[in-house]
């Protein structure tokens, strides 16, 4: 199922419009079709399943079967102690762990590491 996600203010009623680059890529890349169905959501954590309606040139218009309010917190919390890494890695780290669900990072120096805080470093912390 394609996923796509739109402005609160593209959503009515009954329907909701997508427009700009998603446009070409549903309708030339994905090549979707009125009658097959989409996911939706929008920036309140709403997930809409929806029935591509119409295609034109600058619109696209999918009817809306059912919504619900997107669950997409973790039941748990999940806390990453990480060892000081080389050189710039420490933020790819917090990048990839926050997208797999990490809820906080504690950097950690520790005995084997090979870089090493000196204490004005480690003062501002």
């Amino acid at each position: 199922m394609h996923h796509f996600f739109v402005n609160r203010d593209q959503i009515g009623e009954k329907e909701i419009q997508i427009t700009g680059s998603d446009v070409n890529h549903i309708r030339n890349v994905l090549r979707i079709h009125p009658g097959e169905q989409i996911t939706v959501s929008s920036p309140d954590a709403v997930t809409y399943r929806c029935e591509v309606t119409k295609t034109e040139e600058a619109l696209v218009t999918a009817k809306i079967l059912w919504s619900q309010e997107a669950d997409t917190e973790l039941p748990s919390k999940i806390v990453l102690f990480q060892g000081l890494p080389k050189a710039d890695k420490m933020e790819l780290i917090i990048q990839k762990t926050v997208e797999l669900g990490v809820s906080e990072i504690v950097p950690m120096a520790t005995r084997r590491a090979v870089v090493k805080l000196d204490t004005k470093k480690q003062r501002r912390s």
